[in-house]
């Protein structure tokens, strides 16, 4: 191993490879998906997708794995290494370099975070559109590739990444959509604006089929106007009716609906303070932004009035249990803390993320309740939230609050949290990002696609070094 570090020092230089297991915690540390903790053998830190090729030519001939990581927090666990390998911190490669003013997009690497690229678009009167569940210090490429996500589904759909620059296992350069013609042959700038669904090989492969060395995003208006309305209700399911004729008045821009719990946690500023709010917020609040012309937001808020009325459920534009709430969700929506707020509350957090129906949500509501109940787990760690991708079509959460100095609790919850998986799973819940364990899971049920996904992996790692165990591959 000592000849491998030599040569991936002569490439990256002495200062950009770690081996100190100090300086590696970072990359194998706490996640919200309970993976096990894991350090990699090395981390290599590139500066240029030169580098990037000469590493995996090292590691392609020694078969040592690598592992494609972006920023400085684990997520939902698939920049830790499932086996020993290379880390390949892609933190260094944080170049912005466009920002259209007339499309609307930013040509960014992988390195790019949402905190630097919001601060370069709002610079321009645009905004980045940001996750629900990561702090701004995370990766704007990857969170995007990964389909995490963002509070804006709900309007904008769930894809950001219009084309994209793809190094291959095996170092070869690979272009999709406009980015892939020749400069001469196009009157425009090299990364283009036309989608391309080849892009989607990529999505949800949490690195296993390649590393995005460049990508061309998404961006959205910032208008001065914003309007924060709130529909409180006694459960999530009072709500669920109403879903439907919102979207069809297309007027939120982001769009969610979160119980107490989950609340609480976007805005208490203290574990005291969470604590009181979960007490005496709503059991549940749909959370609406409006953007846009002063005029036109004024009619979206009657409109919203009017069905308010016709449905019989209250629109305000304050909570009594806090009456900041309104800017809170603005501040987290746009520059978000995500777990790592959530993680200062109580110590430790987890969520369980998937895709369903709406009407599916009322029974495994009672489901997960009767479950939880069975593990003694307290209601009041135990938060959900519903992001409404479309209007019959929900990304739904549940999430946990945990002492991490209490290894009995932290085994239950791991326990608990594992059992819920399965059963979300086999009640027909939709895993679209099966991290850790939930891919063999979630595979099980999809045997054709499970060889697919395997052809694909063959075909373009042949040698299988692109992070190996995630994805159950």
């Amino acid at each position: 191993m000592d000849l491998i570090i030599q040569q991936l020092s002569a490439i990256v230089g002495t200062e950009h490879v770690l081996t100190d297991p100090g300086e590696l915690a970072c990359y194998g540390g706490e996640n919200i998906s309970f993976i096990p903790q894991r350090l990699p053998v090395c981390a290599v830190k590139p500066g240029s997708v030169e580098e990037i090729q000469a590493i995996l030519k090292v590691a392609s001939l020694n078969r040592l794995p690598v592992i494609p990581c972006s920023s400085a927090c684990c997520g939902h666990g698939a920049s830790i290494p499932s086996v020993p390998g290379i880390t390949l911190d892609l933190q260094r490669l944080n170049t912005i370099h466009l920002i259209d003013d007339i499309y609307r997009n930013a040509v960014i690497e992988p390195g790019v975070s949402f905190a630097q690229l919001q601060q370069a678009a709002k610079d321009k009167g645009f905004r980045a559109l940001c996750p629900l569940e990561l702090p701004s210090v995370a990766s704007v490429v990857s969170t995007y590739v990964e389909m995490t996500p963002l509070f804006s589904w709900p309007r904008y759909g769930t894809e950001s990444v219009l084309t994209m620059e793809v190094m291959m296992p095996g170092g070869e350069l690979l272009k999709t959509g406009m980015a892939a013609i020749p400069v001469i042959d196009k009157p425009y700038f090299p990364f283009g604006t036309t989608p391309s669904y080849f892009n989607k090989v990529w999505f949800g492969s949490q690195g296993t089929l390649g590393i995005v060395t460049k990508a061309v995003v998404k961006l959205k208006t910032d208008y001065e106007t914003k309007k924060v309305l709130f529909i409180p209700a006694d459960s999530c399911e009072h709500i669920l009716p109403a879903l439907k004729e919102i979207k069809r008045l297309d007027s939120p821009v982001e769009f969610f609906i979160a119980d107490a719990v989950y609340l609480a946690g976007m805005l208490a500023d203290s574990s005291e303070g969470f604590c009181a709010l979960r007490d005496s917020l709503p059991a549940a609040t749909a959370v609406m932004v409006l953007r846009g012309e002063q005029e036109r937001i004024s009619y979206q808020q009657e409109d919203l009035r009017d069905l308010a009325k016709k449905m019989g459920f209250s629109l305000t534009e304050e909570l009594a249990a806090d009456a900041a709430a309104a800017q809170k969700v603005l501040d987290e929506i746009e520059a978000p803390q995500g777990y790592e707020r959530f993680k200062r509350l109580r110590g430790s957090y987890a969520v369980i993320p998937f895709i369903c129906m709406a009407r599916q949500v009322p029974l495994f509501n009672r489901v997960v309740g009767q479950i939880a109940q069975q593990f003694k787990c307290d209601p009041g760690t135990m938060g959900s939230l519903i992001l409404p991708v479309e209007p019959a079509r929900l990304h739904f959460q549940y999430s946990f609050y945990s002492d991490p100095s209490n290894g009995q609790q932290q085994a239950m919850l791991r326990q608990l949290y594992q059992v819920l998986g399965s059963t979300l799973i086999k009640m027909g819940a939709f895993f679209s990002r099966p991290y850790g364990e939930w891919a063999g899971k979630v595979y099980e049920k999809a045997d054709a696609y499970k060889s697919m996904l395997k052809k694909i992996k063959k075909e373009i790692d042949p040698e299988n070094i692109m992070n190996p165990g995630k994805l159950n591959l």
